[in-house]
């Protein structure tokens, strides 16, 4: 089957999983002004909904940055003061913190860790302490930044 015979044809073939629904539409009216302010109804509709699936994101999600120490490979953040996160409690009690942080105000946000790697050539993290801070971010979205 052809492109312009999917298009074409309103029923698929028999071997098609697709279930069908058939569209019921209005006869459209004939009135041209009429026409015209439903158009522009539309466009307007088309326009707001695209800011707000601009602005979701932002109003949805909170990156959190978290840095990894060159000189030793201990996670830390900055909150104004340096705060380690040298234990799994360490890191529950910030990840827990930071969920209910980002849930304030009504708003219900998805918070992301973005752990960043030292730049340059560090000696730490080690495979180790990777591995740990996986573990410790396993059950919510994170990624590094190497």
């Amino acid at each position: 089957m052809s492109f312009l015979d999917f298009v074409s044809t309103s029923q698929p073939e028999e071997s098609s999983n697709i279930d069908w629904v058939p569209v019921q539409t209005e006869p459209l009216p004939t009135d041209v002004k009429l026409l015209q302010d439903l158009l522009r109804e539309e466009r307007l509709r088309v326009a707001r909904l695209e800011k707000e699936r601009q602005a979701k994101l932002g109003d949805k999600l909170v990156v959190k940055v978290l840095e990894i120490d060159p000189s030793n490979g201990v996670l830390l953040y900055f909150d104004p003061d340096r705060h380690e996160l040298r234990t799994e409690a360490d890191a529950a009690r910030y990840i827990a913190r930071q969920k209910t942080l980002a849930s304030q105000g009504g708003v219900v946000k998805d918070v992301f860790f973005l752990i960043r790697y030292p730049r340059g050539n560090p000696r730490f993290p080690t495979s180790a302490q990777e591995e740990q801070m996986m573990q410790w971010f396993k059950d919510v979205p994170y990624g590094f930044d190497r």
